[in-house]
């Protein structure tokens, strides 16, 4: 399938058709999109399995998950670039939204090549979510350590398991409540939460101290439901979660030190007087399945540069929202029903964005660039 340039009208069309659907707060008609790029979309990779995660190092090579347990490397994010390494990660156990899942390239990749991965694995007779720690070569991948291996209760629902490193040096990781609404109040547990830990899978000096707790724990942020993605704003470095709903509600919550996001006890923008954050976006009546997110910036992205893209799998489309302090807005919607469930967006160095599909088989990656 071959690259396409999307047309303003089709995509404030589609815009103007969600909005009627969607509601929730942050919701408006669209900004002027006189300085918006045009950009194209192209199939880079296919043949996949529910590829769950892409990075991409700073020497042009494609990392990605498949949930069913593989790690690929693909030379380049040029269309059908070679693969040059596959590793199955030991252990795996996929079963629904479980198995091979987040991935992160180390901040110190260029020099290290170290790179992290979140595997749903049996361990001591328990079903939980792992993070992992691999070191890459020319032509394969070697597997480290297990810098946390316990905590985190792996399950076919709401498992999650997303990661990035942050602008200071972090690894953060947001967690599903694995299909028991109940952990993600629950400051001993680590699903339904916003995790915040070293690169050795210690614990900051600097997390929070949550209510009921001694010392600080990985816990950062707590009350998230199936969160689908994060992105840190290039910007301002402050991270956006995005939630999946329970069929109303998707929310865009804004992550600081011991934020509540309030599940299971409220849902969008209720809880405020309750002693929760509220979300800075909520899709309102409805739910889109929100799933990874990214911000998109430089100069070729025009008027659209600093916006925050999330990837829906029921919508099977990219929504783009601006961000102004506390509060999200919708603006656009593209690739709208093009390739089916969209999961993963991921910003690469280049400053294009690549987007996974969620079908189950055949599977792909497309890569989105801007032109002014």
């Amino acid at each position: 399938m071959g690259g396409r340039v999307l047309a303003f009208g089709v995509v404030l069309a589609s815009l103007a058709t969600a909005c009627a659907s969607g509601g929730g707060i942050g919701t408006s008609s669209p900004s002027s999109t006189t300085l918006a790029p045009q950009v194209t979309d192209t199939v880079i990779q296919s043949g996949l399995i529910v590829p769950w995660e892409v990075a991409v190092a700073s020497d042009g090579r494609m990392f990605v998950t498949e949930r069913p347990g593989t790690i690929s490397i693909f030379e380049s994010t040029a269309p059908m670039a070679r693969r040059v390494a596959s590793t199955q990660v030991s252990g795996v156990r996929a079963m629904g939204e479980a198995g091979l899942l987040g991935l992160a390239l180390d901040p110190d990749f260029a020099r290290n090549q170290v790179l992290y991965v979140c595997a749903s694995r049996l361990d001591q007779g328990e079903w939980r979510n792992e993070i992992l720690r691999y070191r890459a070569s020319a032509g394969a991948l070697a597997e480290g350590d297990t810098i946390l291996r316990a905590g985190i209760v792996a399950s076919g629902l709401h498992d999650a398991c997303r990661m990035h490193f942050g602008p200071d040096g972090k690894l953060w990781v947001v967690t599903g409540d694995g299909g028991l609404p109940s952990r993600a109040q629950d400051i001993a547990s680590l699903n339904g939460k916003v995790l915040r830990i070293n690169a050795d899978g210690s614990v900051p000096s600097d997390n929070p101290l949550l209510k009921g707790q001694s010392s600080p724990s990985a816990v950062y942020a707590l009350g998230l439901r199936n969160p689908g993605g994060f992105a840190f704003d290039p910007r301002t470095g402050t991270c956006f979660v995005v939630d999946a709903g329970d069929q109303m509600q998707d929310e865009i919550d804004e992550v600081s030190a011991g934020a509540n996001f309030g599940w299971p006890t409220v849902l969008g923008p209720t809880g405020a007087n309750r002693g929760f954050a509220d979300p800075a976006w909520s899709s309102g009546a409805t739910t889109f399945a929100v799933a990874g997110a990214a911000f998109v910036s430089g100069p070729d992205w025009g008027s659209w540069s600093g916006s925050l893209v999330v990837a829906t799998l029921k919508e099977q489309d990219l929504r783009r929202f601006t961000i102004d302090g506390a509060h999200a807005t919708q603006r656009d919607i593209l690739l709208d029903q093009k390739y089916g469930r969209l999961r993963a967006a991921t910003a690469a160095p280049d400053g294009s964005l690549l987007v996974t599909t969620s079908n189950g088989s055949g599977d792909r990656i497309i890569r989105i660039v801007p032109a002014r």
